[in-house]
């Protein structure tokens, strides 16, 4: 090629670019970016908002699936359903009162099982409780029954009773509740009358016949005796309540009778529990008369659920709309004992 052909371009004609184009072109970058960011937070917000509402159903079922356990056994024995029962225990309270099978507490109602208070596992002030009674599985069985001398044989040492515990027993005619007192040998069990620092306080009378004598403490008598192979239970309360967990935030609770609190699931704030009465309609705990809780049917449970995040998880994670994301949800159970 020859040089002298070459055209070169002034420089007065060379351009580059000017300072606005460059800044329109960063401008658009940056709504190009900032786009992107967004639709990548939105996806990010809508995904988180459905694992935790996956979550919220998750605790919403183990919270159902449990309770409805004890709800459907409360008043049962191992013997059958609808039995008389003979409750010689001193002090028969509400903690042990075996007829009513449960018993619901609203808001200001207070509890023994769960009182309130502030601490982790105590119960939050205003919310609701149910309270449960039925005997544990056991295949403890009677070998010998003496009544004159309030002692019961039973088929083995292992049977994980103490002198104070509640027990019940049973066969197909009746039951009886009472408070274990020393038998004199590791297979026997006593039911005699006195004085215990336990909270029945004791018996009142040895004698486990139905109906119970009220003059018993002052006339003994010897009363039911059971035979062979009838059954010996621990006699369990059960309750359930919202309470305070250690992490600042509520948690569904369970606690049986002579055990600690029992962290079921967190995020559950409220419980809304209703009880059928047959011929009724579901009322709240206040409206159920005194002497009707041995009828109810079923209860509908109702729970708002919360969801939360951060490492104690006391934070309420937020939905597409900004809100807390929250779900109300609700379940009947029905108490098998007392349905067809």
């Amino acid at each position: 090629m020859n040089p002298s052909k070459i055209v070169s371009t002034p420089l007065k004609l060379q351009r580059g670019i000017t300072l606005i184009e460059l800044m329109i072109a960063m401008l658009l970058g940056l709504l190009v970016v900032g786009a992107t960011g967004a639709i990548f937070l939105s996806n990010r917000q809508a995904y988180n908002a459905t694992e935790t509402i996956g979550r919220i159903q998750e605790n919403g079922r183990i919270a159902f699936e449990l309770m409805a356990r004890d709800l459907r056994e409360a008043g049962a024995t191992a013997c059958g359903n609808n039995l008389p029962v003979a409750n010689v225990l001193k002090t028969p309270g509400d903690t042990f009162s075996w007829g009513d099978g449960l018993r619901g507490y609203g808001g200001a109602n207070a509890a023994a099982l769960a009182p309130f208070g502030t601490g982790a596992g105590n119960r939050v002030e205003g919310t609701q409780a149910v309270e449960l009674r039925s005997s544990a599985g056991s295949n403890v069985t009677v070998t010998k029954h003496v009544p004159a001398s309030a002692v019961i044989h039973v088929n083995t040492a292992d049977h994980g009773f103490k002198a104070g515990d509640v027990l019940i027993i049973c066969d197909y005619s009746q039951a009886s509740i009472f408070e274990m007192t020393p038998g004199g040998a590791v297979l026997h069990i006593g039911h005699n009358t006195g004085n215990s620092s336990e909270p029945s306080g004791g018996n009142f009378c040895k004698a486990l016949s139905f109906p119970v004598d009220p003059d018993c403490a002052s006339k003994p008598k010897d009363g039911k005796q059971y035979g062979e192979n009838a059954l010996i239970a621990k006699l369990n309360s059960t309750i359930w309540y919202i309470g305070h967990n250690s992490r600042g935030a509520r948690s569904l609770y369970r606690r049986v009778s002579g055990q600690a609190p029992e962290e079921i699931t967190e995020g559950v704030r409220t419980l809304d529990l209703n009880y059928y009465l047959p011929g009724t309609d579901y009322l709240a705990a206040g409206a159920v008369p005194a002497d009707r809780w041995g009828e109810v049917a079923a209860v509908r449970i109702g729970v708002e659920l919360v969801a939360a995040e951060g490492a104690l998880r006391n934070r309420e994670i937020a939905g597409t709309d900004g809100q807390a994301l929250r779900r109300q949800l609700a379940h009947v159970v029905t108490l098998r004992g007392r349905n067809p």
